[in-house]
């Protein structure tokens, strides 16, 4: 393979890259939704998505930097004004890219930062709840537990 596939390869890469970073923003939002909602099996299904998006950024990683190897040496095999012609044509495209995948990275970033403040306030209100159960436990019977039915009149 020549230069310019393989830095075509690598072109059309982060440009995956950069689409599931935003699949995976959309999780992180849709996972917000449904703990607000308490849907616990949309969270579960979300959260199994979020799991997967990021197997598939690292393996995409792992062959960016494949790709940026094999670039680098390819460039280093040319003539100079070879790989000089071969690297500017591809110039604009990889620093457009570079700018799209730091905006994704960001977004990514922030929402993930949102949902762990949502989860730490989510286990602060759960642990209240159980401390509050935990102390009033022996005033209110269990309605599970007392085996009558309630009078519904």
């Amino acid at each position: 393979m020549d230069l310019n596939s393989d830095a075509h390869r690598y072109l059309e890469l982060l440009d995956r890259r950069i689409e599931t970073l935003g699949s995976l923003a959309e999780a992180l939002l849709m996972a917000r939704q449904h703990m607000i909602c308490l849907d616990i099996d949309g969270l579960e299904a979300r959260i199994a998505q979020q799991e997967n998006l990021c197997r598939k950024v690292r393996a995409m990683d792992r062959q960016l930097d494949q790709l940026q190897e094999q670039c680098a040496s390819k460039v280093g095999l040319l003539g100079t004004e070879s790989a000089a012609h071969g690297v500017q044509e591809f110039a604009g495209r990889l620093e457009l890219g570079r700018q799209r995948m730091k905006s994704a990275q960001e977004r990514v970033k922030a929402l993930n930062e949102s949902h762990r403040a949502l989860l730490r306030r989510c286990r602060r209100t759960t642990n209240a709840l159980l401390n509050s159960y935990a102390v009033f436990a022996g005033t209110y019977a269990d309605p599970r537990r007392a085996g009558g039915t309630l009078n519904r009149s």
